[in-house]
């Protein structure tokens, strides 16, 4: 059969194309604003407001405004006077902080907006480090980098976090003389010698009090080799799968060798010792480098090599690390005292860092800086409080149950500009006398537990709508309750609160203006502060236009991220 004639074969058809009524701009405009007569009268309703308000607005905002000019004699008052924006900019943006000091801003946000740019990019494989540095490693930067460093006791924190670090990451690497966590021993005790020569480096209270207190460089150079070179060695291993045998045979002569290196390291600025360093250190202290060197190369050794000596690690090791936590980390009237003196001691390492980073004071943030500030810590801070308050409402422990439930009444029972006046105002009462919190710290505080109390209930909300069966099933793989929180109900859970989660966070993010009660000017803040301006009365209209679409702008972005994310996850179910 020819296709002419298979084509008009009876029951067959060409396709042919749908009428140009109902597809394109005019199809959608027949079915969506003229497909009845209600319809049309609303369309002719829209379209008369539309034309009633936007010519105006537009007029007033673009056409007739003033751009240009430094006083109010610049604008002509016909439309926005946007000089009154562009004379109090800094002041919107930052609030009072120094006008040097801004680039400190300006990076913290710069490294933020990076951060989050990564992590928005599907195709970026370091995404899981990305966050661990935006949870862990930004906010104690930003912290420093906005608020500067302001006392002896502030600048001894940076000290105080590494020693513990340090220490945290040597009784890390004793968990595989343990038993627990073999396959990672390796890279734990890498990170360990590298971090302890950088707290070398760094604390006065080692071996560097010998560089800074008038040591010979060849000292210095010296101390650095033979700390360094127990760190040297564990790379190599690492990267040369042939030492790695090697190290694991040899294990316990190497810790020894570590030992002797980093106790040698450690002791040999000791002997140029100057009275300007204060009292020597007790020499227990300088056996702490040794006792983390071996600490870290005994994991290697775990298995068949370990035998007697790694019974003796881990019998004593860790005794003695609960021992240096006391002494590193433990109050510096106790236990800090000395060459250990972490107040003292810091200041002339840290002497041109708080040249370089004043410090600033709370009072002088403000702007858009100040909101972000509150907002940012508010939202990152409160999901993971609400769920674990949300899995602690849903507890079969009663003591846990009531706790939580206690806690979300109540901060749900009263309003954020009742806490924020109780934080700023009566909770001061309560301390002792010589004894206070920074303000800015006692409404962050405030805001992050009021906002966790309502995301309890958004995410318990989530938590009820899975169903029974999928607790069962996670039960029947024998996973324990934490693991089938985490890999089977939550992320279920999440997904389907995802509007209510987002709604929550926009909540907070408008909320943040209410700390103007307490003394804290944020944007809508410091917009009102330009406005009472004696030279610039009358002209607030203009900040609160610009304050307005400021707060739509984020909260815009972050309705369409969730939109995003709902369609990402949308997975059925």
């Amino acid at each position: 059969m020819s296709e002419s004639a298979q084509a008009h074969a009876p029951g067959s058809h060409p396709d042919l194309p749908p009428p140009a009524t109902t597809v394109g701009a005019v199809g959608w405009v027949r079915q969506n604003l003229v497909s009845s007569p209600l319809n049309v009268a609303f369309t002719v309703l829209g379209i008369y407001l539309l034309y009633v308000v936007i010519p105006p607005v537009i007029s007033w905002v673009f056409l007739d405004a003033d751009w240009t000019g430094e006083t109010r004699e610049a604008c002509s008052r016909e439309g926005a006077c946007w000089v009154f924006i562009r004379v109090w900019f800094k002041q919107i943006m930052y609030g009072r902080y120094p006008d040097v000091e801004l680039w400190r801003i300006n990076l913290g946000f710069i490294v933020l907006g990076v951060g989050i740019v990564l992590l928005l990019i599907p195709q970026f494989r370091w995404k899981h480090w990305v966050g661990v540095f935006l949870l862990f490693v930004f906010p104690p930067m930003a912290l420093y980098l906005f608020a500067g460093f302001s006392s002896e006791n502030v600048i001894a924190w940076p000290y105080r976090l590494m020693a513990i670090s340090a220490l945290g990451l040597a009784s890390v690497a004793l968990l595989p003389l343990l038993g627990i966590w073999r396959e990672r021993g390796a890279i734990v005790a890498l990170a360990v010698l590298v971090l302890t020569v950088v707290w070398g480096l760094s604390a006065p209270s080692t071996w560097t009090v010998g560089v800074l207190y008038g040591a010979s460089g060849g000292v210095a150079a010296v101390t650095v080799a033979l700390v360094a070179l127990p760190a040297v060695l564990l790379a190599a291993a690492m990267i040369l799968p042939g030492w790695r045998d090697t190290v694991a045979g040899k294990f316990w002569q190497l810790a020894v060798l570590a030992g002797v290196l980093a106790l040698l390291g450690y002791t040999l600025p000791v002997m140029f010792w100057n009275e300007t360093a204060g009292p020597a250190p007790p020499w227990f202290m300088v056996l702490t480098p040794a006792m983390l060197a071996i600490a870290a190369i005994c994991p290697w050794g775990y298995g068949d090599y370990a035998g007697t000596p790694g019974l003796v690690a881990r019998i004593l090791l860790p005794f003695y690390l609960l021992v240096v936590y006391l002494v590193l980390a433990g109050p510096p009237d106790a236990l800090n005292f000395g060459a250990l003196d972490w107040s003292a001691n810091t200041e002339p390492f840290f002497g041109g860092i708080r040249s370089a980073i004043p410090p600033v004071e709370t009072p002088l943030w403000g702007g858009l800086f100040l909101t972000l500030v509150i907002g940012v810590v508010g939202i990152v801070g409160s999901l993971p409080i609400g769920i674990v308050l949300a899995l602690g409402r849903r507890s079969e422990m009663p003591i846990v149950r009531s706790l939580c439930v206690a806690f979300i009444e109540m901060w749900r029972g009263v309003p954020l500009i009742t806490v924020l006046f109780m934080a700023s105002v009566m909770f001061p009462l309560f301390l002792p006398e010589g004894m206070n919190f920074d303000k800015l710290i006692r409404a962050l505080i405030g805001v992050l537990l009021f906002s966790a109390a309502y995301m309890a209930e958004v995410v318990r909300g989530g938590l009820q709508a899975i169903p029974r069966g999928q607790y069962e099933a996670a039960e029947a793989l024998g996973l324990s309750y934490w693991k089938s929180m985490s890999l089977v109900i939550l992320p279920q859970a999440l997904k389907l609160v995802i509007p209510g989660i987002v709604n929550t966070f926009i909540g907070l993010f408008k909320d943040t203006t209410l700390v103007l009660i307490i003394g804290l000017f944020d944007l809508l803040g410091m917009v009102q502060l330009a406005g009472t301006n004696p030279k610039w009365l009358g002209f607030a209209t203009e900040g609160y236009v610009f304050s307005a679409f400021g707060f739509w702008i984020f909260c815009f972005s972050m309705s369409r991220y969730s939109q995003h994310l709902e369609k990402k996850l949308h997975t059925g179910h």
